[in-house]
C-alpha cells in the first residue's frame, strides 16, 4: 500500500513557518490542541517539528522563566529536543512503519524536502482495526 493513501495534505494541516515569532506559534499551537507541529521554511522545506515540551524547556533553561522575552523569539531559535523525522512521498509502508511508532504523526516531503502533508498514528490504527473487522467479518460469514 502506498503512504498516500494516509497522507492529509498540508492544506489541511497545521503547522508554523520558522520565521515566526515564538508568540504567534504558541497560539497556533493552543488554538488547534496539539502538542507539536511541523515547521517549514519560507520556501516551503520541512525543517523540524517543534512541541510544547520545546518552548516549555527553552523558557526554563535558555530564557530563565521570562516569557516576554522568549515570545518575541522566532521559532527558528526554538531547539528541538525530539527529532521527528520525514518521509519521502516515495516511502514504502515498512518505511513509514520505522517512524510511526514513535511518533504521533509522520511529515510527508516530496523529492526537493517541500513538506506536503503528514500520515498520522490515528489514521494507520484506523486503517489496521478496518482491515480487522473485515477479517473477522470474512469469518463470521464463513462459520454460518
Amino acid at each position: 500500500m502506498n503512504i498516500l493513501f494516509y497522507l492529509l495534505p498540508k492544506n489541511e494541516v497545521t503547522y508554523i513557518e520558522q520565521d515566526d515569532l515564538v508568540a504567534r506559534a504558541l497560539r497556533i499551537i493552543h488554538k488547534n490542541g496539539y502538542q507539536a507541529v511541523p515547521v517549514v521554511d519560507r520556501e516551503g522545506h520541512y525543517v523540524g517539528t517543534v512541541s510544547e515540551g520545546d518552548f516549555l524547556w527553552d523558557l526554563i533553561e535558555d530564557y530563565h522563566m521570562d516569557m516576554e522575552a522568549m515570545r518575541k523569539t522566532r521559532v527558528s531559535g526554538i531547539r528541538k529536543r525530539w527529532d521527528y523525522k520525514a518521509v519521502s512521498i516515495d516511502a514504502n509502508m515498512a518505511e513509514l512503519d520505522e517512524y510511526i511508532m514513535n511518533q504521533n504523526f509522520v511529515p510527508v516531503v516530496d523529492g526537493r524536502n517541500v513538506f506536503i502533508g503528514i500520515v498520522t498514528r490515528k489514521e494507520i490504527f484506523a486503517e489496521m482495526l478496518r482491515r480487522k473487522r473485515e477479517c473477522e467479518g470474512k469469518k463470521d460469514g464463513q462459520a454460518s
